[in-house]
């Protein structure tokens, strides 16, 4: 199963100007076999962005991880204002798991994700990244079953 904070890799990511290229993508999701994955794109590219750790919520809408901290090997800047749905079965079969960010670290994340877009998101989307109570508690009982 699937958890938020999985790093994929796509060799052949399509970019909305319609090239193509290789990508390290984020999922924000905890989705079920059915659910489709909520990603975000990454770039170690730092262009006029800062490089303070953590949210920054302003015009460059992005969270940074400084290089060598969780599993970016370079100073890493997960773009927040471009995210996509992906059906799993494609992303499972075109993309390649890498690594993962730490539970705190991509809670973290999602926190900064909604802080930039939750007035710009459905309920439906919404449902994606903050699970019905239901999903929590069924998930808190199976890590105390153990």
């Amino acid at each position: 199963m699937l958890t938020r904070g999985t790093v994929f890799f796509a060799e052949n990511f399509k970019f909305s100007d319609n090239t193509t290229g290789r990508k390290l993508l984020v999922l924000l999701n905890n989705p079920s076999d059915s659910d489709h994955l909520f990603f975000v794109k990454t770039t170690s590219k730092q262009h006029s962005k800062p490089a303070t750790t953590g949210c920054i919520a302003d015009y460059h809408k992005v969270y940074f991880i400084e290089s060598r901290n969780e599993w970016f090997k370079e100073n890493t800047w997960i773009q927040l204002d471009d995210w996509f749905l992906i059906e799993n079965n494609h992303a499972t079969s075109n993309f390649i798991q890498k690594g993962s960010l730490a539970p705190k670290c991509i809670d973290r994340v999602v926190k900064c994700f909604l802080e930039i877009n939750e007035l710009d998101m459905s309920p439906k989307m919404m449902r994606y990244l903050v699970p019905p109570v239901e999903q929590g508690i069924n998930a808190l009982a199976a890590k105390f079953n153990k």
